[in-house]
């Protein structure tokens, strides 16, 4: 059987590396595309070594991808690390954030400003602009236009989202009704994290496109009632 003769030990061994690599590429997830590539690159050595004459220069290269993908390995590994969320942040996570993993959060929570809004306190006025999106983590708010209270705004929803989105004037004024604490992003500060990580920019429009969705659910069904 000529056609196996080429079917040595070290080119069999080849071959799998090389399907390992073609399988890494196929992977969504960062940490086994990773793992794969580490491996495949190990089981090279054998292959390039074993010639006639040890292949130095790719036992090199070979050496070189196997260098960076182990150190983006514990890179990655220490991105994952336990979060360790403060009161407010836990809470935070689990009002809005629990679709994501705790690590995956702790970008967002560290361009967050925490603010206690007084009963009475304009959080955001009609006609002003805004540039910042408020979370409400406890407390209730009371959305006033034209002297009329179209909606109430509770734990878990945004505020001024549609100004963060559209960078339009504020439509309506935002009062706090009692003691209210908020997580604040401002559209500027979060510039650095969106231009970094693209996904981060998309998550927070969807968020805040569902909650202006709900709101909006929630107004129509009110009117359809009365």
């Amino acid at each position: 059987m000529q056609i196996f003769e080429f079917l040595t030990d070290s080119t069999v061994i080849f071959f799998i590396a090389n399907s390992l690599y073609v399988i890494s590429y196929m992977l969504t997830s960062m940490v086994w595309l990773r793992v794969l590539a580490i491996i495949a690159a190990a089981s090279t050595v054998p292959y390039f070594y074993f010639q006639v004459e040890p292949l130095w220069s790719a036992l090199f290269w070979q050496g070189c991808f196997l260098m960076v993908n182990l150190v983006n390995l514990l890179i990655l590994f220490y991105s994952m690390r336990a979060a360790h969320f403060d009161g407010d942040e836990e809470l935070a996570y689990h009002i809005k954030f629990s679709d994501l993993k705790p690590y995956e959060v702790r970008p967002i929570f560290k361009y967050a400003e925490k603010r206690v809004i007084e009963p009475g306190q304009v959080l955001l006025g009609q006609g002003a602009e805004n540039r910042t999106l408020f979370l409400i983590l406890k407390g209730e708010c009371k959305v006033i236009k034209d002297d009329l209270e179209i909606a109430v705004l509770r734990q878990g929803q945004f505020v001024g989202e549609l100004s963060f989105l559209s960078e339009h004037e504020v439509s309506a004024d935002v009062v706090a009704t009692q003691e209210t604490m908020v997580m604040a992003w401002n559209k500027r500060d979060l510039g650095p994290l969106f231009k970094k990580q693209g996904l981060y920019e998309s998550y927070f429009y969807s968020l805040c496109s569902l909650d202006v969705a709900g709101k909006l659910r929630k107004m129509t069904n009110a009117s359809t009632s009365a």
